[in-house]
């Protein structure tokens, strides 16, 4: 059982987080610019603390003087890690820097408080450790130094007012090795009526994933803005809220229909999150036309909008590469497909199922994956993406000057968006 390093006679709360420093009094006082506060030297401070059997290190503070007469003030308060002692580039800075100059040497806990004392997690103080000092399995010290401070604000809206740093505590502790990988990103699925009247749960048969932006994915919570680009029919509400030809619905990952997006029942162009809700019909064009609907699968909140455009209509799209001797016309799967005569209305958004083994990678005379392009029927136009032939590449936006992609071992969907360029290769599980 993991142990809980605490510091004096606590009560739990439902939060984790305990021992409010002052009691709120409503007031509104002027802030003024503190310039010191005290992170408290805690009972464990000369153990050699085993992060992979601890649950929770204890941190108490004094407030900040946020006030002339330090009136009660709301802060916040977070948990800085450092194997360094340095402080001076953040995990969050270096990930946002795409030239990859800086190099991280503390991380920011993401769970704050508004008190004045919080536990911080073992898993969260050895992930930090293990993202800074990118640790590979065989190399992970024994026994590590670890550098804590706090940072109290002031936060209105999103801004963080009036930061001060507390001193910094220096404990020792045992890390182990954790795999890091990115967040699954949150998918949605497109079933309906415009997809050959498909409303089942089966990826890239009968129904077909929306499209992952590549720079609005985060990659801790896997949340982030989908799109979809394509021809829309239109038709005629019935009664029931529903559409006899060109209606749809969004569906999440779990295929939960009760939390799934729909339309209202009588308005066009229509997306709203049903959330365990009565069910409000089918999604439904007002026109026939090319609509770009945008969802943020955070907030669950959707738009479908018409565009002033006149795309080229290729009527197929094949996929070609080293598993069909490059020459083989492949035809992905449309997405819209009518539903009475299960032919193809006019499509732009393609999907292909393919899996790859290490047998398929080798006999291609690849070492790590296979190469593949987009390409019309008759070969006049071809897409790819990347530096160089064969660099994997998952979310992204093709061209016809672009790099053959490379696709690793696995079973995957292939999406490819003609108007767009836009592609993802989603590993189906």
């Amino acid at each position: 059982m993991k142990n809980k390093i605490l510091l004096g006679a606590l009560l739990l709360s439902s939060t984790g987080i305990f021992t409010a420093c002052s009691d709120d009094n409503g007031s509104n006082p002027t802030l003024i610019q503190p310039t010191e506060f005290v992170l408290n030297t805690p009972s464990y401070i000369n153990e050699v603390i085993d992060l992979e059997n601890t649950e929770a290190l204890h941190l108490t503070w004094s407030q900040p003087k946020y006030t002339a007469d330090n009136a009660p003030i709301n802060a916040t308060y977070e948990i800085q890690v450092s194997p360094t002692n340095k402080f001076t580039a953040s995990l969050a800075d270096a990930e946002a820097d795409t030239l990859e100059n800086i190099v991280a040497d503390y991380a920011i806990i993401d769970k704050t408080s508004t008190l004045c004392s919080a536990d911080l997690a073992a898993l969260d103080l050895n992930t930090a450790l293990m993202k800074v000092c990118k640790w590979e399995e065989d190399d992970v010290p024994e026994t590590q130094k670890v550098y804590l401070r706090m940072n109290a604000y002031v936060l209105e809206g999103t801004k963080k007012l009036n930061e001060v740093k507390s001193n910094v505590i220096e404990l020792n502790v045992n890390p182990y090795y954790i795999e890091l990988k990115d967040a699954d990103p949150v998918m949605w699925y497109l079933v309906g009526n415009m997809f050959g009247n498909k409303w089942g749960s089966n990826i890239g048969v009968d129904c077909f994933p929306m499209f992952l932006k590549n720079t609005q994915y985060d990659k801790k919570t896997g949340t982030g803005e989908i799109q979809y680009l394509n021809y829309f029919e239109t038709g005629e509400y019935k009664s029931n809220g529903e559409c006899d030809n060109a209606g749809f619905k969004i569906q999440p990952a779990d295929f939960n229909w009760d939390y799934g997006m729909t339309g209202d029942g009588s308005k066009y162009n229509t997306i709203i999150c049903r959330n365990g809700g009565s069910d409000g019909g089918h999604i439904v064009a007002g026109e026939n036309g090319y609509y770009l609907i945008t969802m943020n699968t955070a907030t669950n909140e959707a738009t479908m909008v018409k565009q002033d455009i006149k795309p080229a209509n290729y009527g197929t799209i094949c996929l070609a590469g080293d598993f069909n001797g490059w020459s083989d016309q492949t035809p992905m799967q449309p997405y819209n497909v009518d539903r009475y005569e299960q032919t193809t209305i006019e499509n732009h958004a393609w999907c292909y199922i393919l899996e790859v083994t290490p047998e398929m990678i080798a006999a291609a005379g690849r070492t790590d994956a296979i190469q593949v392009k987009f390409r019309t029927v008759d070969s006049s136009t071809w897409w790819g993406c990347g530096a160089k032939d064969g660099e994997v590449t998952k979310i992204g936006t093709a061209t016809t000057s672009g790099s053959n992609l490379g696709i690793p071992v696995g079973n995957w969907i292939i999406l490819f968006n003609d108007i767009s360029g836009d592609f993802n290769i989603i590993e189906k599980k």
